[in-house]
């Protein structure tokens, strides 16, 4: 469907009652919607910017955000959607930053554009005809940020159809209207789910924070959530302590990190029985899929993969392995008609595809040496660590390393941010009941290393836990 956008418009033509965007008691149609594209877009036209550059969008609202964003793209010009994370990435500049009055401290470009109240009111504003919008599929429609398999940060460049691929059939459930995103626009994922909600005509909600999502559940029926496991573990943290009954979400879709079965269970127990979880990358897009049920009765399972994509496991040499060999991923999508095959992307995973063309992960490539050992089949047991101490213990944060230390036995050991409270012993005892060997640590810390994404830097994690240990010996 590389006419997404044009379906965008054309329902803010058709449906213009009909609720767009909704976040907490803001409400706008598709109507107010495609009035602001339009508004936005002139206003944007006027600042004459140069079409080769990317604008940087640094606006707190996320409804303003994606408004800003699609009216870039009305007129045919790439944005990328920071947050104050982003600001310390080296080379990190931009020739056109369009902020709020809140963010005109962050980057400090020649041409700095600040939108305010005017740039979204009802009046239509005057000007020169906007040019046709664009469909080309090859188009460059978006650029975001992610820290990719190797944890620097990069950019993508996201195109039409690239965006298009979350839009078709599958993506949005057929029964669903009202769709919450957490994922935030700047990363790609959530930036192509919002568009996938305008595109079905779904109503797309925003929270600003898991306490909020829980009210906005509850008080507008919403039905379907996108949120990543980090955030799944925020809103199953969030309706546990508000004691909220969120009885109306049918379908709750969560990915970007190892589905464990402490978030899996804690989440079909709260939420809904329908939990799905994705797996892809930022450069492919989603391409396997399975739900909570089979993933908890079979452990490194991630998903089934879809037919647009093809996937292959490769051994340290570069060599195809056979189905049930363990390697390292890679992924592709598949050529259409006549087309060359695109270029295999390395995942950053380390797993196994069956003959049937299921999925398995057990942990990423820079933390697995040999391939060839048994226990490399293992599933890494951080990530059980980790959800365990937030949701079981209230951790405010949690990070695990594998250490080898001086039992037989592999060492867990996690660092965690305000969790006074957690029992080695109980950790350890529910670990062994879920299959998981090793003896657990707990460093206490002020905050965990992570990247301007959010992931965590587990070298970084490793030394100052190292250091610490070497420290209690005095």
């Amino acid at each position: 469907m590389n006419n997404w956008f044009d379906r965008i418009l054309l329902h803010t033509r058709t449906q213009p009652e009909t609720p767009a965007i909704v976040m907490e008691d803001r409400v706008v149609t598709y109507g107010m919607l495609g009035t602001t594209i339009d508004n936005c877009a002139r206003r944007l036209v006027g600042a004459h910017i140069d079409k080769n550059n990317v604008v940087a969008i640094m606006v707190q609202n996320p409804i303003r955000d994606l408004t800003l964003c699609l009216a870039l793209f009305r007129i045919g010009m790439r944005s990328m959607s920071l947050e104050s994370g982003h600001l310390g990435i080296a080379g990190l500049k931009f020739a056109t930053v369009l902020s709020d009055a809140k963010s005109k401290q962050w980057l400090n470009p020649a041409g700095r554009i600040i939108e305010t109240d005017s740039w979204f009111g009802p009046e239509p504003v005057g000007g020169d005809d906007l040019p046709a919008p664009f469909s080309d599929s090859r188009q460059i429609c978006r650029e975001a940020l992610t820290s990719g398999s190797t944890g620097a940060p990069k950019s993508i460049k996201a195109t039409v159809a690239y965006i298009a691929r979350y839009v078709g059939p599958g993506v949005m459930e057929q029964n669903s209207n009202l769709v919450l995103c957490m994922l935030g626009l700047s990363s790609v994922w959530g930036y192509a789910i919002a568009c996938a909600a305008l595109a079905s005509r779904r109503t797309l909600c925003f929270a600003e924070s898991p306490f909020q999502a829980i009210r906005m559940i509850e008080l507008f029926s919403i039905d379907f959530v996108f949120a990543s496991t980090d955030q799944l573990v925020s809103l199953i943290r969030a309706v546990r302590k508000s004691g909220a009954h969120v009885k109306s979400l049918r379908t709750v879709v969560t990915g970007g990190s190892v589905p464990t079965r402490a978030l899996l269970e804690a989440a079909t127990i709260h939420f809904c029985k329908n939990v799905l979880c994705r797996y892809g990358t930022s450069e492919i897009g989603s391409f396997a899929e399975a739900g909570a049920s089979a993933i908890l009765s079979q452990p490194g399972l991630v998903g089934d993969i879809q037919p647009e994509f093809e996937l292959a496991v490769f051994d340290r040499s570069g060599d195809r392995c056979d189905p049930g060999q363990v390697g390292v991923l890679k992924s592709r999508v598949r050529s259409g008609a006549g087309g060359e095959p695109e270029a295999w992307t390395d995942n950053g995973d380390v797993g196994w595809i069956t003959a049937d063309g299921r999925l398995f992960v057990v942990g990423r490539t820079a933390d697995i040496d040999d391939l060839s050992d048994a226990s490399v089949r293992d599933i890494s047991p951080v990530y059980e660590v980790e959800h365990l101490l937030r949701l079981e213990w209230d951790a405010t944060d949690a990070a695990a390393v594998m250490v080898d230390g001086n039992t037989a036995k592999p060492e867990i050991w996690v660092a965690t941010v305000d969790c006074k409270d957690a029992d080695v012993q109980k950790l350890q005892t529910i670990l062994r009941q879920r299959g998981i060997e090793g003896v657990v640590r707990l460093f206490p810390l002020t905050s965990i290393p992570r990247g301007a994404n959010g992931k965590v830097q587990r070298a970084q994690l490793r030394s100052l836990m190292l250091n610490a240990a070497a420290l209690s010996k005095f």
